[in-house]
């Protein structure tokens, strides 16, 4: 399960609720309404590390995907996670990816017996085609999937990105989702 709100939300897959200290959230008495999701790569190796790492900087976010799909519960949905800055903060919910990014870390994870890590060729961000780097592992993607059906159906939150002209992802800012004016899934980058 997740929490929402306090309440336990059954999900099928394998999660973990570790929750940050009082000062890296904002606590919520009443119901908060979040419109978007804010998908986030932490560059870190684990969603353990993910959260020391958030902790030590005094901010945080509610969810960390794991290397093996584990998700991973920092803070409860209905409190306001610190990982957006302040706008997008206050109508967001926070998921992370476990992904050290960078192509040295790659033997690292098979190191740790875990499979290979997929390569990333042509990713594009604020118009820069970006060097190669660490993708995620298919287990992430699916409880990736799994994690938004869940909050999309709890927050009506539509399961809809911001796209560019020719009805592709946008790989810049978007105006409406830093304004907090978007209602769907965002990259950290919007």
């Amino acid at each position: 399960y997740i929490l929402i709100d306090g309440v336990q939300h059954p999900i099928d897959c394998k999660v973990k609720i570790d929750l940050m200290p009082d000062n890296c959230y904002r606590k919520y008495k009443s119901m908060r309404k979040p419109t978007m999701i804010v998908t986030h790569w932490d560059a870190t190796t684990s969603a353990e590390r993910c959260k020391r790492v958030l902790q030590a900087r005094g901010i945080s976010t509610h969810f960390c995907i794991d290397n093996d799909g584990t998700i991973f519960q920092f803070v409860d949905t209905n409190h306001k996670a610190f990982h957006a800055g302040r706008v997008a903060n206050k109508c967001s919910i926070g998921i992370d990816f476990s992904n050290a990014y960078y192509i040295k870390y790659a033997n690292y994870y098979e190191r740790k017996g875990l499979p290979p890590r997929p390569f990333c060729r042509d990713s594009r961000v604020h118009g820069v085609k970006l060097k190669p780097h660490l993708g995620f592992y298919t287990e992430q993607i699916n409880s990736y999937k799994k994690l938004l059906k869940i909050l999309s159906k709890e927050y009506k939150i539509p399961l809809e990105v911001p796209l560019d002209e020719n009805d592709n992802l946008l790989t810049k800012v978007h105006k409406e989702s830093a304004k907090g004016k978007f209602k769907g899934v965002v990259s950290h980058y919007h």
